[in-house]
């Protein structure tokens, strides 16, 4: 089973929390479209956005750790983004799953992930060197042939216990711990 791991920003530290919303659910529509109905997807986040689209493979959990420290704009995101990552990967053990997905909230990825994962048990994992740019309203859609992992968060499936988790959530080394 994949498990994705989806950590969203909190509309405090937003610029637009309807903005935020709105790519959240166009990322877990795309994330929840999977051919294989073996996945399940964990949603951090300090408060749950109020979008139409539900689905029964959705866990939305919510974290009250408080905030990062606001001094630092690119460590605040990035811890924060970190310590929900963990948290959810911690998190998805409930479910027994052979490989997790980190996805920045507001990407899309492929239908076939899960089918695919499903077919590969015991690999290790993957990198996605190739992928697809697109800026929302945008009329094109860039394709970028190499490196695609150099820039997109959403680009690593790892075999579960190849994350070498602490036992506790709490556990704050930042986003670097997951990197």
């Amino acid at each position: 089973m994949l498990v994705f791991v989806i950590p969203l920003k909190s509309a405090k530290f937003s610029n637009s929390w309807e903005r935020v919303t709105q790519l959240f659910e166009r990322c877990i529509k795309s994330v929840c479209n999977q051919t294989s109905l073996n996945f399940h997807v964990i949603v951090v986040c300090h408060e749950k956005p109020k979008i139409e689209f539900t689905h029964s493979h959705i866990t939305y959990l919510t974290v009250d750790f408080s905030p990062p420290n606001e001094t630092n704009p690119v460590a605040k995101g990035d811890t924060d983004k970190g310590r929900k990552i963990l948290k959810g990967l911690i998190y998805a053990q409930k479910f027994s799953p052979t490989h997790t997905m980190a996805i920045d909230a507001d990407d899309c990825v492929s239908k076939k992930l899960a089918q695919f994962i499903q077919q590969h048990p015991d690999s290790d994992g993957w990198v996605i060197n190739k992928g697809y740019k697109y800026q929302e309203g945008s009329k094109y859609v860039y394709i970028k042939r190499k490196n695609f992992y150099k820039m997109c968060g959403s680009c690593n499936i790892i075999r579960y216990d190849l994350n070498y988790l602490p036992e506790s959530a709490e556990y704050n080394r930042g986003y670097g711990y997951y990197r």
